[in-house]
C-alpha cells in the first residue's frame, strides 16, 4: 500500500497536460506546488497562466525558483527544460525528469542515428532540407510519412498520399513557415507494409526497467488498451530495445516514463516513435494502475528504484473530445463519481468546474477515460459505464476500442502474444451499458 507523504513537497513543471498526475501525487497526503512553464511571456495572457489554478489539492506557483527551498523533490513529467532538471539535479536536487535522455524525441535524426549505433533495425527514410527540396522530392512519391524535430506544434506527423492528392499543401506550407520554409529538415520515412504495432508504456530510473510494464495498443488519438504484463513475457521485439536502451539511460540519469511503438514486419522491427515523457494515453493508466506511483517517482528522483505495484491486470482509455468554439471558454460539470476516471488537461477549476480558457484555436481534446480491470470485458464494460455518464457535451472514443480488440486479433494471429485472458467481442464497445 501506498505510504503517507505528508511530509514531503513536490514541485510540479508542466506545460499543462499533466494536472492529473500532479493531483494523484498530492492524493498520497503530499504538498504539491504546481508550476505552469508555458505562462512566463513579456505580455501573459490569463488563459496561459491560469491553467492548473483553483484545483483544491495543489498550490500553483508562478515562480519556483523563488519556492526551490520548499521543495524535496522536483518533477517534470513532459519533454523540455533539459537544461533546467540538470541544474537543479547538480544543485542537489532530486529531479524526477528525462533530463538529456529526452534528446531522442526532440532530435529525431539524431533517434535514427541511436537506433544505427546500437545495432537496432532503422526505419527507411531521406532527410529534406527546405521545402522546395521538399517538393522536388515527394512530386512521385507516394504513401510517406514527414516529420520534423521539435517544433511539433507547428508540425505534426503527416501522410504524404501522392502529388495528385496532398500536392496543393505546399502553398499552405509555404505560409505555415513563412520566411524559414527553406531552413526545415524533414525527415521522409517510406511507408513501413504492417498491420502489426506493438507497444509498451513504463518508466525507468538509471536504465532500470520494472518487473511488470503495461503491453499497450493503441488508436492514434482515440483510444488505448494494455496489458500489465511480466517484462520476460513482452515480444521479444520490445525486450531487444530495452535492452539496447538500458545503457543510454543510465549514462543520461533517465528517471520518468518511457513510452514505445514499434512497427513489425517478417524482416524487421521498426522502432518509430520515441516517447521519453509521461504517455498520452498510458499516464492515465498508471495513474489508476499503481497504487505506490507517488513512492516510486519519490525514489526515482533519488536515483532509487522501487517496483510499481499493480491492482489490476488490465487497463483502457478513450480520449474524451468536447466541441467548443474558438476565442470561447468552455466548461463541464463533472459528476463527483466520474471525477476519479477522468483524467483532464490544460484546465483550470472554478467553484468544483472544469474550465478551459478561451484561445485562437477551437477546444476539442480535452483528456481521456481510464477504466480498469481483471479482464479484458470486465475493463471495456467499464469503460462504457463510465462513457455513459460524461456530462453534455462531451463524447469519448469508445467505439475505436473495437479496432484494437480487432489488431490483438491480427497480432495474436501472427505470433506475438497479448493476454492469455480471451478478449471480448468487438461489438461489446459498441453496445449501451447496463
Amino acid at each position: 500500500m501506498a505510504e503517507d507523504l505528508s511530509s514531503v513537497t513536490f514541485g510540479f513543471c508542466d506545460n499543462g497536460f499533466f494536472i492529473p498526475l500532479a493531483r494523484r501525487l498530492a492524493q498520497s497526503g503530499a504538498r504539491v506546488l504546481y508550476h505552469n512553464l508555458s505562462w512566463q511571456k513579456s505580455n501573459p495572457q490569463l488563459s496561459d497562466g491560469i491553467i492548473g489554478d483553483g484545483f483544491p489539492d495543489i498550490e500553483c506557483a508562478l515562480d519556483i525558483w523563488a519556492v526551490k527551498y520548499e521543495v524535496d523533490c522536483f518533477v517534470f513529467p513532459d519533454v523540455g527544460n533539459m537544461g533546467m532538471q540538470k541544474e537543479l539535479a547538480n544543485q542537489g536536487f532530486p529531479v524526477w525528469g528525462a533530463k538529456g535522455g529526452m534528446k531522442p524525441e526532440i532530435d529525431r535524426e539524431f533517434f535514427m542515428k541511436k537506433l544505427a549505433e546500437l545495432g537496432l533495425d532503422v526505419p527507411p527514410y531521406k532527410k529534406v532540407v527546405g521545402l522546395t527540396a521538399l517538393k522536388d522530392y515527394l512530386k512521385d512519391k507516394k504513401d510517406i510519412w514527414i516529420k520534423v524535430s521539435r517544433w511539433r506544434g507547428t508540425w505534426e506527423t503527416k501522410h504524404w498520399r501522392s502529388w495528385k492528392q496532398d500536392g496543393h499543401k505546399f502553398d499552405l506550407w509555404a505560409v505555415l513557415f513563412g520566411g524559414a520554409k527553406e531552413l526545415i529538415s524533414f525527415l521522409c520515412f517510406d511507408k513501413i507494409d504492417s498491420k502489426i504495432e506493438i507497444g509498451a508504456d513504463t518508466l525507468n530510473v538509471d536504465g532500470h526497467f520494472p518487473e511488470y510494464v503495461l503491453h499497450g495498443i493503441e488508436k492514434k488519438d482515440e483510444s488505448y488498451f494494455s496489458a500489465v504484463t511480466k517484462r520476460k513475457d513482452m515480444p521479444q521485439e520490445i525486450l531487444n530495445i530495452m535492452e539496447a536502451f538500458g545503457p543510454y539511460f543510465a549514462a543520461e540519469q533517465y528517471r520518468n516514463q518511457f513510452c514505445m511503438e514499434v512497427k513489425v514486419t517478417e524482416e524487421a522491427s521498426y522502432f518509430i516513435d520515441w516517447t521519453g515523457r509521461g504517455g498520452l494515453p498510458s499516464t492515465g493508466s498508471q495513474i489508476l494502475a499503481i497504487e505506490n506511483l507517488p513512492e516510486v517517482i519519490l525514489a526515482g528522483a533519488h536515483g532509487e528504484f522501487i517496483e510499481p505495484e499493480y491492482n489490476c491486470k488490465f487497463t483502457a482509455e478513450c480520449m474524451v473530445k468536447v466541441h467548443g468554439e474558438s476565442n470561447s471558454w468552455e466548461t463541464l460539470d463533472i459528476p463527483d463519481e466520474l471525477k476519479p476516471f477522468l483524467m483532464l488537461s490544460d484546465c483550470c477549476e472554478v467553484d468544483g468546474q472544469a474550465w478551459w480558457p478561451g484561445g485562437n484555436d477551437e477546444l476539442e481534446d480535452v483528456g481521456w477515460l481510464v477504466a480498469t480491470g481483471d479482464t479484458p470485458t470486465e475493463t471495456a464494460h467499464l469503460m462504457n459505464q463510465l462513457a455513459d455518464m460524461l456530462p453534455d457535451g462531451a463524447n469519448a472514443c469508445v467505439e475505436s476500442l473495437a479496432d484494437i480488440i480487432r489488431e490483438v486479433e491480427e497480432m495474436e494471429a501472427n505470433g506475438i502474444p497479448f493476454t492469455d485472458a480471451p478478449m471480448p467481442d468487438p461489438e461489446i464497445v459498441l453496445e449501451p451499458s447496463t
